[in-house]
């Protein structure tokens, strides 16, 4: 296991390699897109819960094809 100031420094240089800060993974054609921030807000006023903890309708609404 990487000692805390060897991780530090493996985090800033993964950091440094995104220099925009955008992660993302590309998705295939006709795969749904997520509205991951409305996602988020949903489960944060539903008291916290996690999106596993969603029914399908639920998460439905956060579908974008």
């Amino acid at each position: 296991m990487l000692d805390d100031k060897k991780m530090i420094e493996e985090m800033i240089k993964f950091d440094d390699a995104f220099p925009d800060e955008v992660f993302a993974v590309g998705r295939k054609p006709g795969e749904a897109r997520v509205k991951v921030r409305a996602l988020w807000n949903y489960c944060q006023e539903k008291g916290g819960i996690e999106p596993k903890d969603l029914t399908v309708e639920e998460m439905e609404q956060f579908f974008e094809y």
